[in-house]
């Protein structure tokens, strides 16, 4: 073959694959896509600023849900319309006094919501809307709305995750058009027709009766950012939302209060019932086809999926730093929630996880309340290397164990962590502690002092006893292994040195680093292909 020939051959072939991949769901490592996910919302002492941008000239209907840390179960959900080249805003903030009761959204952006946001905290203020408890504290344990052995106060709704779907294009057609689009479209700042689009999901409405009404296939465009904002001490936390494309090659509008679209609901092939994922492993990209009736979900799962986080960490005395890791699950209630599940068995989880929210009902009771819990392996390494050690991750009860219990949280890395709040993101619902300082938390009493600040591993796939983490196999066998994870890790520096009076707090937020590890389940010894 000559050189001409096979310069032609190798760019056909990588124009074939880039249009084979536009019909798989992926991680757009340019942050653009149909799905975003923000890993963490908090009220805990901050508020949560976010955006939703539109970077394209076509309308988009999209789905908002924000969902608790334990289980992942929805504690608010509604529907936003943006115009072409549109964006939205809302900042997630704490109804109480107290620090004990639910969180809030509100916004002072003129996009079209439904429902409308109505509530005003604050009398002329922006409007808002309350987060409930209505969808963890109704009804048995395999109910989708039930007790699920978790909390079911207000106070659960406190911090989370949320994720935004794109659930179509708004167009308006030419034959028969209730003009959608030109009714979400801003005009010098003010959509002309939010009333109409409402309406549109009253009983009789026209999406009420056809939801694809005005609506074609979503195709991406989205992208995100989130900030954690502490106003007394002067810190914010700021992160771009993870984007997936390629997510649906169908419309799936849907009323607000419709469980769907969600994360599992994925289709990139609907004429074939199938669920394509593209996931980079080492060099080379790895593609993994689902069944869409019983394993949609493992095609979003497939692109999060983690063998091992490794990031950085900083605990100097010297600098007052602090560190809080931050680790999500974004599909796990998929695998482990007995409303989604319908199971109360013990054993009826999906891997990759490794337990049933609650732990099952046996002899009438729970035997895990209020958590699904995932072995991990940790390892910490100081700056010059120094020496590789096995370091135990101790949960709030204070017994030694590598295990990360809910759907999001933090695991603070401290020299003094005195089971309270984490210092650098202040959550209540700390999961684990990353033992930074002491070179042997393992051995109780401490061991002597150790590393102040170097890089921390987290691996999923293989743990401590051997337990390897993986997900289901792919229509040709292949098998992901670890965890579907996203993450960061929060630092905060004190600087006491400056004029009295003067903020003296600096944060920084940085993504962690992922290796992503597969093998063939039809025959173990070979990597996929």
């Amino acid at each position: 073959m000559t050189t001409t020939n096979a310069l032609t051959s190798a760019i056909a072939a990588a124009l074939l694959a880039a249009a084979s991949r536009s019909d798989a769901v992926l991680m757009n490592p340019r942050g653009t896509g149909q799905v975003l996910i923000y890993p963490y919302y908090t009220v805990n002492g901050q508020q949560t600023l976010f955006s939703v941008v539109n970077s394209t000239a076509n309308g988009k209907a999209l789905r908002v849900r924000f969902r608790e840390a334990y289980n992942g179960r929805e504690v608010a959900g509604f529907n936003v319309y943006l115009g072409p080249y549109d964006s939205w805003v809302g900042a997630v903030f704490d109804t109480s006094g107290d620090g004990s009761g639910a969180a809030a959204i509100a916004t002072n952006d003129n996009s079209c919501t439904v429902p409308a946001f109505t509530a005003t905290p604050v009398a002329g203020g922006p409007k808002a809307i309350a987060f409930s408890n209505q969808n963890y504290s109704q009804g048995a344990y395999t109910d989708p709305t039930g007790n699920d052995s978790g909390p079911t106060s207000l106070a659960r709704t406190r911090e989370g995750f949320f994720e935004i779907i794109e659930m179509g294009e708004v167009v308006d057609q030419a034959s028969g058009s209730q003009k959608s689009l030109e009714a979400i479209t801003p005009v010098y700042g003010q959509p002309p027709g939010c009333a109409q689009v409402q309406a549109a999901w009253a009983s009789g409405g026209y999406w009420a009766t056809n939801a694809e009404t005005d609506m074609t296939a979503p195709a991406g465009g989205l992208y995100g950012a989130a900030a954690i904002v502490n106003v007394g001490q002067g810190t914010i936390y700021a992160f771009d939302a993870t984007a997936i494309d390629g997510f649906s090659d169908v419309v799936q509008h849907t009323a607000p209060a419709n469980a769907k679209p969600n994360l599992s609901t994925a289709v990139t092939d609907s004429a074939h019932g199938i669920a394509t994922a593209y996931v980079p492993v080492g060099n080379q990209m790895i593609r993994a086809d689902y069944p869409v009736s019983t394993q949609a979900v493992d095609a979003v799962s497939a692109v999060l999926m983690v063998d091992s986080f490794y990031n950085e960490f900083n605990i100097d005395f010297a600098l007052g730093a602090a560190s809080d890791w931050l680790v999500t699950f974004p599909t796990k209630q998929f695998y482990v929630d007995p409303g989604i599940i319908g199971s109360s068995s013990p054993s009826k989880f999906l891997q990759p996880f490794e337990e049933l929210f609650g732990g099952g009902i046996s002899g009438g009771k729970f035997q895990d309340t209020g958590e699904a819990c995932n072995s991990a392996r940790t390892v910490y390494l100081d700056r010059d290397y120094g020496d590789q050690g096995q370091v135990c991750i101790l949960p709030p009860s204070g017994q030694y164990s590598n295990y990360l219990c809910y759907e999001a949280e933090a695991l603070p890395i401290s020299n003094d962590y005195d089971y309270g709040p984490s210092k650098a993101l202040n959550s209540r619902l700390v999961g684990a502690l990353l033992g930074g300082y002491f070179s042997n938390p393992c051995n109780y009493p401490y061991g002597p002092p150790g590393y102040l600040n170097g890089q921390v591993i987290v691996s999923f796939a293989k743990v401590l006893g051997g337990y390897v983490h993986e997900l289901r196999p792919s229509s040709n066998g292949d098998v992901l292994l670890g965890l579907p994870a996203l993450g960061f890790v929060a630092e905060n520096f004190v600087n006491a040195n400056v004029t009295p009076g003067v903020l003296s707090n600096y944060s920084a937020v940085y993504s962690h680093r992922v290796v992503v590890t597969c093998t063939n389940s039809t025959n173990p010894q070979n990597k996929c292909q």
